[in-house]
């Protein structure tokens, strides 16, 4: 058992694995690719932070719960950089005074509140990049997601039809979300 823990050890070592740290290799173009996080304090943010930064086309967005102004940051710098921006946040979290929809509506980011009539409450936490990359978990975007709670994110690349099936759910959300602002 010890041997067979030095190894474990010894491979981690060999490949840069950290503790709360994936390690990544290189794709042919075309495979799918997936990353995990896990907090607190195991890059949710900074991850959502980077794809939010290479995103070039659009970014929709639904989130139960969203005080991140570090995210919120990187959402208004793509938008003046003129990527499309959609974000549906749960109505009750998102009337609360640390919810960081009004300073993206202020900025000319569509916001939309959903209520829980019309497909129960707004409790998803996903984001698609582009039309081809997703990012899904517990991991609400919020200080105590990153800093206190036990939360992951996973990120999967280049899968544009598992993509497609989140901006099917997206785009019903949305439609029911407009009907409730």
């Amino acid at each position: 058992m010890r041997a067979l823990c030095l190894l474990i050890s010894l491979f981690l070592l060999l490949t840069g694995c950290q503790k709360g740290e994936v390690k990544q290799t290189p794709v042919a173009p075309g495979q799918v690719k997936t990353e995990a996080y896990f907090s607190p304090k195991g890059g949710c943010t900074e991850a959502i932070v980077r794809l939010i930064e290479n995103s070039q086309d659009n970014i929709d967005i639904a989130i139960y719960s969203f005080t991140s102004r570090k995210i919120a940051r990187a959402l208004i710098d793509a938008h003046r950089r003129g990527v499309k921006v959609r974000v549906i946040i749960d109505y009750g979290h998102g009337k609360s005074r640390y919810c960081v929809g009004p300073l993206l509506e202020k900025e000319g980011i569509e916001v939309r509140y959903k209520r829980g009539s019309g497909g129960g409450l707004m409790h998803h936490k996903y984001a698609v990049y582009d039309g081809k990359t997703v990012s899904t978990g517990s991991f609400n975007w919020t200080g105590n997601a990153e800093k206190r709670n036990d939360e992951n994110l996973v990120v999967i690349r280049n899968d544009p039809e598992l993509a497609r099936k989140y901006e099917e759910n997206f785009e019903k959300l949305w439609k029911l979300a407009g009907l409730t602002n």
